[in-house]
């Protein structure tokens, strides 16, 4: 995933797997090696176009941004250019309500609003801790994590299980639906309350309480009759799924799609498309063609005019944006800063030494990493950890999309420059290499 083409990278892989007979079978399958639990439910997309929202916000488009679980400040392309547009922005907001004095909360809503319709932005940030989107924020809501509500995921297998809560979750945080129905709610009444009851039927359906409710009122009405479109990976028989069913059968779960709810338990699909028919008009599975386009111009300029090719990715030791693992002094001790694995040749040529700290740049911005010769690493070749905390690889990808509007956030250029020396994390960090055989 994340090529410079998503659709024609797992077009290329499900028809090797289609001409290798490799699905269908027992002891073989094809699955998207995604890192997220899925099983989601959602109302088809809204709009009739897909929006690059980056984008939109840099240009001053917009007048209230949400960022809800993500943190586009640390994962985004174009970081850079995103988090200038979006903090000088914000602070339009926040300079306009600091001027304000006594104000009621109608009267600061109205302060708010003109200053987005000059330029600015408002921002609200739902997340488990304050991440750097807190720079921005106006407002912050705590959200709750698995174990401190109950939660229903999927696998790559197509298992969906019920994770039980086990714990309170911290102050007043709430897990997303909860979050999600709140504010409905306080929408619908605020609309009630000012007569434009067209615009609180949009709101209505959102009398949850409990997790529970939101998972009876999505992913189990998917297919029923009378309900409208919902896209959901549990299909019409999801309805026969329910907490009291997926707690009985415990870590097993059920794998999707569930054939029926028999002798007291759900029974799912072990294998898919073991008649050999597939899920197109004529059954019949469909080769789709899939040649590289090449590199996008855009990266193409890049090569032209800087020496490293600056490949990223995730780390096995740091989980995601690590956003929990910046509380973990092993895992920080571990990784102070981003690293960035660079050939022995190439450090040497640019008089770097491992736990040098290096600047990284190209014409779409500037970064910060702690260097790592390994003698895996080809001339020419660097590979930058994605996403992490101090050092932000995406302030150097380009701006590229594909025709899905999927950012292509592995492929840059850059130059590479020695800043300085970290004697701290010289004495403290190995720098062996982490690939063993």
């Amino acid at each position: 995933i994340w090529g410079n083409d998503n659709y024609l990278i797992q077009s290329a892989l499900v028809d090797l797997v289609l001409a290798t007979h490799n699905v269908g079978r027992r002891g073989t399958g094809v699955v998207r090696m995604g890192g997220h639990q899925e099983g989601y439910t959602r109302p088809p997309y809204p709009g009739k176009g897909k929006i690059y929202i980056d984008q939109e916000l840099i240009k001053g488009k917009g007048r209230m941004m949400t960022w809800w679980a993500c943190n586009n400040f640390q994962t985004s392309n174009n970081a850079q250019a995103l988090r200038e547009a979006v903090l000088r922005r914000s602070q339009m907001v926040k300079e306009a309500m600091s001027k304000t004095r006594g104000a009621t909360p109608d009267q600061m809503a109205d302060v708010i609003y003109e200053a987005t319709r000059k330029g600015g932005l408002f921002v609200t940030s739902i997340n488990l801790y304050p991440t750097k989107l807190a720079e921005a924020a106006h407002v912050m809501l705590p959200a709750a994590h698995p174990g401190e509500m109950n939660l229903t995921s999927m696998n790559g297998e197509r298992r969906i299980r019920l994770s039980e809560r086990f714990m309170d979750p911290p102050g007043s945080a709430l897990p997303d639906c909860l979050i999600a129905a709140r504010i409905a709610n306080t929408l619908k009444a605020m609309y009630e309350k000012a007569g434009n009851t067209d615009a609180a039927k949009r709101y209505d359906g959102f009398a949850w309480k409990t997790e529970e409710d939101a998972f009876n009122d999505g992913f189990r009405q998917a297919g029923q009759p009378g309900v409208g479109p919902i896209d959901s990976q549990g299909g019409p028989t999801g309805n026969l799924a329910t907490y009291e069913r997926l707690r009985a059968m415990g870590n097993n779960g059920v794998q999707l799609p569930i054939k029926e709810y028999a002798n007291g338990k759900l029974v799912g699909t072990e294998m898919l498309y073991t008649d050999g028919k597939f899920d197109t008009k004529d059954g019949k599975a469909e080769f789709k063609p899939s040649p590289w386009p090449g590199l996008p111009k855009t990266v193409a300029d890049l090569k032209g005019k800087y020496k490293f090719w600056i490949n990223n990715g995730r780390n096995n030791e740091i989980w995601q944006t690590a956003y929990h693992d910046q509380y973990n002094e092993f895992v920080k001790g571990r990784y102070p800063m981003a690293y960035i694995e660079l050939n022995p040749g190439d450090a040497k040529s640019l008089g770097i030494e491992p736990g040098d700290v290096v600047e990284v740049f190209n014409d779409f911005g500037s970064t910060y990493a702690m260097a790592y010769p390994v003698p895996s690493a080809k001339s020419g070749q660097t590979f930058m950890v994605f996403g992490y905390v101090n050092g932000i690889q995406g302030d150097v990808t380009t701006d590229w999309t594909d025709r899905n509007i999927v950012p292509y956030y592995k492929g840059t250029w850059a130059d590479i420059r020695r800043v300085g020396s970290m004697e701290d994390y010289k004495r403290k960090v190995s720098f062996k290499d982490r690939r063993y055989v």
